[in-house]
């Protein structure tokens, strides 16, 4: 418990937050099983999570160590996981998305040294048709062809995500091209409530286009 409190405040300083979160759950299992009175139950149920969840948080790490995104959305399985068995409230979709609240679009602008790469909503118009059609190939896809539609969305995403010229508009489609990044990855399960995400993805396109960039509002 006291060796990943310590690893949950050096994520925190480096701002790896869903690492973060994950290393504070499995201390409140560490705890939660040194409260007296456990039976062996609860006990077995906490070792086992807290185990898997030994082997998830370096996998992790190690996948942002190579480029990855920090999405703490597919840590989702395995922080419920780790409340259920202390009998807490389990974590939502949008719980995650709202670490990434504080991204700041002007420090990768100042990174890359470049403007918006083309105008949003000519984007949104041209590139709409498509990612309806790949989302629609998506959710009709078994494991074997959805790799193919998770690449041409993700390729869009990052298209949406240069073309951005608001903050809200660049958080949106960071987060979107790295739960896309898991998915094609395997880290993170093509589950229904991420396909539905991946819907409102596609509504929100929508919106910019009928209502302009204003619709962020």
């Amino acid at each position: 418990a006291e060796h990943l409190h310590e690893i949950g405040g050096v994520l925190k300083v480096v701002e790896i937050y869903g690492g973060a979160l994950l290393a504070e759950e499995m201390e409140l299992v560490c705890r939660f099983m040194l409260e007296p009175g456990r039976n062996k139950d609860t006990l077995s149920d906490c070792l086992d999570a807290l185990t898997r969840a030994m082997v998830q948080l370096p996998a992790y790490l190690e996948r942002m160590l190579a480029g990855g995104r920090d999405v703490a959305l597919v840590l989702l399985p395995m922080l419920n996981d780790l409340r259920a068995v202390r009998g807490q409230a389990l974590l939502s979709e949008s719980t995650l998305l709202l670490l990434n609240r504080d991204l700041s679009r002007d420090v990768t602008l100042s990174q890359r040294g470049s403007e918006p790469s083309e105008d949003f909503i000519q984007l949104s118009r041209k590139v709409r048709p498509a990612f309806q059609l790949a989302l629609l190939g998506l959710l009709k896809a078994d494991d074997e062809s959805a790799p193919k539609h998770l690449h041409k969305l993700h390729k869009m995403a990052l298209a949406f995500e240069r073309a951005a010229n608001r903050d809200d508009v660049y958080r949106l489609w960071w987060v979107v091209g790295g739960v896309l990044e898991c998915l094609i990855d395997r880290t993170l399960p093509i589950s229904v409530s991420v396909k539905r995400l991946l819907g409102q993805a596609d509504r929100r396109i929508k919106r910019v286009i009928d209502d302009g960039i204003e619709s962020f509002d």
